[in-house]
């Protein structure tokens, strides 16, 4: 089995992602290398390329992109830890690939709704195949419980709490969530949401936190990675499926999410 062969299954499929202007591209590599494994993540970190080095593994596929950034004006030291990326991915012949426009919308195991099954709250059918929210029905609790009960949802992927940024005892009645980095508070409130589920790439604080605040929406913040992974897991086993004869590793970027509270005897 080819690289290429891969690419073309993921490639051949989704109505809803613009080809002209894709992330989904090769970002490093051939892709006419016959292989029998695959790496899966969220991120391409030196961890990640050196567990493909160990497990002789000469492809991955990155749903976010491992050169951090793009653009010339570039800090000194992330073009030489691009470079030092690059030259460890020559070396061991690996290519890696970006599959994200694609698996973010992708109906029912792409990244939203994965997302919403992950937080096993009862959400309202998606209403348009190129939208990243999703928007819960109806329910009441505070914001505390529903901050308590996204805890539960997420500690296996290493996120251990949540920053909550409002009023913990106001009464909500409907969440919204949105995929990855797109969690446009104002979208979530014109849709109907009267709290939201949001990432820390998602939001800023000159913008979306102080409207929110203005307009009494109490933000739940989460890491980008956490939003995420259970999706990223998701395409693992979906590809496994679609190439039996290939396995498929899926990795999970251990971050490392720790919300560390002030010290008592302080």
């Amino acid at each position: 089995m080819k690289i290429q062969d891969i690419v073309n299954c993921l490639e051949k499929q989704g109505e809803w992602v613009n080809r002209e202007y894709t992330r989904d591209h090769i970002l490093f590599g051939r892709t006419d290398m016959e292989i029998d494994k695959v790496i899966v993540c969220w991120v391409a970190t030196m961890e990640v390329i050196q567990q493909a080095i160990k497990q002789q593994c000469h492809f991955i596929i990155t749903h976010e992109n491992l050169f951090y950034m793009n653009g010339t004006s570039i800090p000194t030291a992330i073009i030489q830890s691009q470079q030092e990326k690059m030259n460890l991915l020559e070396k061991n012949k690996i290519t890696v690939y970006r599959c994200h426009d694609l698996w973010d919308l992708y109906p029912h195991i792409g990244v939203r709704d994965q997302w919403a099954k992950l937080l096993k709250i009862p959400f309202q059918e998606v209403t348009s195949p190129h939208s990243y929210l999703r928007i819960s029905k109806p329910f009441e609790m505070t914001v505390e419980t529903l901050a308590q009960h996204i805890i539960k949802s997420i500690e296996e992927y290493d996120e251990f709490g949540v920053e909550v940024i409002g009023n913990l005892h106001q009464i909500v009645h409907c969440l919204g969530i949105g995929t990855g980095a797109c969690t446009d508070v104002i979208q979530m409130y014109n849709a109907g949401a009267d709290v939201c589920l949001v990432s820390d790439d998602g939001i800023n604080n000159w913008v979306h936190t102080q409207w929110a605040m203005d307009h009494h929406i109490p933000l739940i913040v989460v890491n980008h990675l956490t939003s995420e992974a259970a999706g990223i897991k998701k395409l693992s086993e979906y590809l496994s499926e679609q190439f039996p004869h290939i396995e498929f590793h899926y990795i999970q970027n251990d971050y490392g999410i720790h919300h560390i509270e002030k010290a008592s005897n302080d």
